[in-house]
C-alpha cells in the first residue's frame, strides 16, 4: 500500500510538471472546497457512494485526458456512468452547503457518451416546488436550476452547444461547468466563460432529497437518469469562486473561452445585432471619449416573458461594446452597473457624464423594499444614483447614493437621468423622467459638484404619459431634447434650460419598431443614434442610425456608412423599369435593395405612386400625392418630393427592415425571418412615375 501510495503521488507530480512546466503550479481550489468527489472508490466525499445500475469508479484516464484533470486538480481517474445508471449519496454529517450560507459555487467536470434530449448530471431535485438546485442537459442546452424563497420560479441559466468554441463536438467534449451563487444572483460558467444568470430573491432552499450523480429526483419517489458519461469530479464551496479560480478550475487562461458574456464569438457588427444566448438589448446609452465609442445598452434576459426576472422587476444592468471605428467591436466582459443587491430590482436607463477626466453613470435604481430615511417602506422606488470611473470601463457604485429624494408630490418611478453642463454658468443640470400629480414631466435639478442636487420647476410636459429616456446635447449653435420611449421624438433650444420648441412636422427620431432613441458624438461632428427593435417585446436586436443636421438646424437620419452590412455580387441590376407589375424570386432572406425612382416634381400631387410587397402582409407605398412613404404601418410624413427623384436603400437582416429615402428619413419595422425571398413591385403610372434604377444584392450574413 505505501508502494502503491508513492507510486501515484510521483505521478501526480510527474503529471502536473508535463502540464506546467513546472513544480510551482498554484494550489487548485478543489483543495480548498467543503466537499469534493473525486470518485476514486465508494467511500468519498466524507459520505458514501452508493452505484445504481452499471457504474464504475476509479476508471483511470489516460494521456490528453488525464493530464487536463491533474491540471485542474482532479486525481485522473473518473465514474464511468452506463445509460440509466446512477449514484446516490450517503452522508451522516448535514452536508456544509445548507440555506444559512448565502454564497456557495458547485463545480461539475463531466463528459458525456453521446447527445440526448435529456439527461441530469447532479441534482437535488425533488420537484420544482421542493428543488434546492439541478445540473441538467436539455434541448440543447446545459444548465443549472436553483430554488429560492421569494423567487416566484425557480432560477434558470444555460449554456447551448452553439455558444461553445467547438459547437459541432461540443456534444462530447469534456466540459467544466460551474455554478456561481452570491446573495444577489446565479452565474452559469462553462468552460471559464460566464454564459447565463438570473437573480435570487430571498434565501437559498434547504435541500429535502438525496444527492444523486447522473439523476435527479422529479419528485421524491421517482427517480429519471439517462446521462452516460464520466464524472471526473464534482466540488462544492461554501463560497462564491473568484473568477481566478473559475479559471484555474477550467484549465488555465489557454484553455478557458475568454469570451464576454454579451459576445456572440464572430466579431459580428452590431448593427442588427442581438448578444450571446438569450440576451437581448434594450435601452441604449452610447457615448464617446478620446476617439472611443461606447455602445451601452440595457441587458435584457427576459426568461420567457418581458421583464421575466427578479418577479417582473427586470434585473437589467448596463454592459457596454467599444470600437474605434464602429467596424470592429470588443465586448466588455465587466458590467458598467452591475446588480449587486437584492433590492436593486432593475438597474434603469441612464446616462454617460465626462467631467474632469471622470466617467459618471447615472442611473435609476427600480429599487424594491426600499426604506425611506423616516423608516417607511416603497416599492418599487425610482432611486437615482451614480457610478463612476477613471477609464469608461471599470465602475464603482458611489457611497453617496442615492443622490435625492423628489417631494412626495412627485411619483416614486423617477428615472431616466441625464446630465448635462451649461457652458455659460459652469454648472450642471439633471433632467429626469417623473410624474407630477398624474402628469408625465420632465423635472430639472442643478449641481456645482454632480453629488448634491436641488430641485428646480418641472420643465417639460407631455400630452400624453410620461417623457421617458431623455437626451439633452448641443449640436452646432442648438441644443437638442430627444424623449419618447416607443416614438422617439425632439425638440430644440438656444440653450440646455429651454425653452424647448417643436422644430417643424417632421420631428420624428427612429420611428417603427424601435424603442429608446439616444446618442453619441462621433468623429469629424457626426452623431450616432442607437435603439433597440421591440419584435420581441421589451428587448431586442441593436439598430444604429446617423443623424443629419440639416442647415436650418433640423435633424434628418440616415444609415450609418460604417456599419451597413456587407454584401456579395447582386443577384438582379436593371435600369428604366417600365413595367406596371414586376416580381424577383428566390432572393435571399437578407438582403439590400438600392432603387431610384423618378417622376416630374411639378406632377406630384397627382401622382398616385407605386407599391413594393416585401412579404405576405408588408408593403413598401411611395405615394407622393400624400408626401407619404409607408411600410407596414409605419409612416414618414412631410416626405420632400420636390427633387424629382426619391433614393431608396432598404435593407433586410434577420426579422427587420431597414428603409433610408434620400439619405435624409429613416424607418424600420419586422419582416418574417425566411431563407428565400420574393419582392414584387407595381408602378400605377409607369409612364410618370419610374424605376429608374435597381440593385439587390444578397447580404454576407445569411440566416
Amino acid at each position: 500500500m505505501k508502494t502503491k501510495y508513492h507510486h501515484k503521488t510521483l505521478f501526480l507530480l510527474l503529471t502536473t510538471f508535463l502540464c506546467c512546466g513546472s513544480f510551482l503550479q498554484a494550489e487548485s481550489p478543489l483543495s480548498s472546497a467543503d466537499r469534493v468527489w473525486q470518485f476514486a472508490s465508494e467511500n468519498d466525499g466524507g459520505g458514501t457512494l452508493l452505484p445504481h445500475g452499471k457504474v464504475e469508479l476509479g476508471v483511470p484516464l489516460s494521456g490528453k485526458e488525464q493530464e487536463e484533470s491533474v491540471l485542474r486538480g482532479g486525481d485522473g481517474h473518473v465514474a464511468r456512468f452506463a445509460s440509466a445508471s446512477y449514484l446516490s449519496f450517503e452522508s451522516a454529517p448535514a452536508l456544509p452547503l445548507l440555506p444559512d450560507s448565502d454564497s456557495r459555487t458547485i463545480c461539475v467536470r463531466f463528459r458525456s457518451d453521446a447527445p440526448r434530449d435529456h439527461y441530469p448530471l447532479v441534482s437535488r431535485h425533488g420537484g420544482h416546488e421542493r428543488l434546492a438546485w439541478n445540473f441538467f442537459f436539455y434541448d440543447g442546452s446545459w444548465g443549472c436550476e436553483l430554488g429560492t424563497t421569494d423567487n416566484e420560479k425557480v432560477l434558470t441559466t444555460r449554456a447551448p452547444l452553439h455558444e461553445t468554441r467547438t459547437p459541432n463536438s461540443a456534444a462530447t467534449e469534456w466540459h467544466d461547468l460551474i455554478a456561481r451563487i452570491t446573495p444577489a444572483k446565479l452565474e452559469l460558467f462553462l468552460d471559464g466563460r460566464c454564459v447565463d444568470e438570473d437573480f435570487v430573491l430571498g434565501q437559498l432552499r434547504a435541500p429535502t432529497v438525496a444527492l444523486l450523480f447522473g439523476a435527479q429526483y422529479s419528485t421524491p419517489n421517482n427517480i429519471e437518469s439517462g446521462f452516460s458519461g464520466d464524472l471526473d469530479y464534482v466540488a462544492m464551496w461554501n463560497r462564491a469562486l473568484s473568477k481566478e479560480e473559475i479559471t484555474q478550475l477550467s484549465g488555465g487562461v489557454d484553455r478557458v473561452d475568454s469570451r464576454a458574456l454579451t459576445d456572440r464569438g464572430n466579431g459580428e457588427s452590431l448593427q442588427y445585432w442581438l448578444p450571446a444566448n438569450r440576451f437581448e438589448v434594450a435601452d441604449c446609452m452610447p457615448f464617446s471619449h478620446n476617439g472611443v465609442f461606447h455602445f451601452m445598452y440595457l441587458l435584457d434576459n427576459p426568461h420567457g416573458t418581458s421583464h421575466g426576472c427578479k418577479n417582473g422587476f427586470g434585473a437589467h444592468q448596463w454592459v457596454q461594446a467599444t470600437s474605434t471605428d464602429l467596424v470592429h467591436w470588443q465586448h466588455q466582459s465587466e458590467f458598467v452597473v452591475p446588480i449587486d443587491e437584492q433590492n436593486e430590482g432593475s438597474i434603469c436607463t441612464g446616462s454617460m457624464f465626462i467631467h474632469n477626466n471622470t466617467y459618471y453613470a447615472f442611473y435609476a435604481n427600480r429599487a424594491m423594499n426600499f426604506t425611506m430615511p423616516d423608516g417607511s417602506n416603497r416599492s418599487p422606488f425610482g432611486l437615482i444614483c451614480v457610478s463612476t470611473s477613471s477609464d469608461g470601463i471599470h465602475f464603482t457604485k458611489s457611497q453617496e447614493n442615492p443622490l435625492f429624494y423628489l417631494p412626495d408630490e412627485f411619483s416614486w418611478g423617477t428615472r431616466d437621468p441625464v446630465v448635462v453642463t451649461d457652458p455659460k454658468s459652469g454648472r450642471h443640470y439633471m433632467y429626469v423622467t417623473t410624474n407630477l400629480y398624474g402628469r408625465g414631466c420632465l423635472v430639472r435639478l442643478v449641481s456645482d459638484d454632480l453629488f448634491h442636487w436641488t430641485l428646480e420647476e418641472p420643465v417639460y410636459a407631455l400630452r400624453d404619459g410620461d417623457p421617458e429616456c431623455a437626451d439633452v446635447f448641443q449640436w452646432g449653435e442648438n441644443w437638442y431634447l430627444i424623449v419618447g420611449h416607443t416614438n422617439g421624438y425632439y425638440r430644440m433650444a438656444n440653450s440646455p434650460l429651454g425653452p424647448w420648441e417643436r422644430p417643424s412636422a417632421n420631428d420624428t427620431i427612429m420611428p417603427g419598431i424601435v424603442n429608446v432613441p439616444k446618442t453619441a458624438p462621433w468623429k469629424n461632428n457626426r452623431r450616432i443614434v442607437c435603439a433597440w427593435s421591440r419584435e420581441h417585446g421589451f428587448g431586442g436586436h441593436a439598430v444604429f442610425h446617423e443623424l443629419v443636421l440639416r442647415n436650418d438646424g433640423t435633424l434628418g437620419e440616415k444609415f450609418v456608412p460604417e456599419m451597413i452590412p456587407l454584401t456579395a455580387a447582386p443577384c438582379a441590376k436593371e435600369e428604366n423599369i417600365s413595367d406596371v407589375e414586376r416580381l424577383w424570386e428566390h432572393l435571399p432572406g437578407n438582403l439590400r435593395l438600392q432603387a431610384r425612382l423618378t417622376f416630374d416634381p411639378a406632377l406630384r400631387d397627382a401622382l398616385i405612386g407605386c407599391q413594393w410587397t416585401l412579404s405576405e402582409g408588408k408593403v413598401l407605398t411611395i405615394d407622393p400625392g400624400r408626401r407619404r412613404i409607408q411600410i407596414g404601418d409605419f409612416a414618414l410624413e412631410n416626405v420632400d418630393f420636390s427633387s424629382g427623384h426619391i433614393d431608396l436603400d432598404l435593407i433586410i437582416q434577420a426579422d427587420l427592415v431597414d428603409l433610408c429615402i434620400n439619405n435624409d428619413r429613416a424607418v424600420i419595422d419586422t419582416l418574417p425571418e425566411m431563407r428565400e425571398r420574393t419582392i414584387s413591385l407595381r408602378q400605377n403610372e409607369p409612364d410618370r412615375f419610374r424605376l429608374e434604377s435597381l440593385t439587390i444584392a444578397p447580404l454576407v450574413c445569411q440566416p
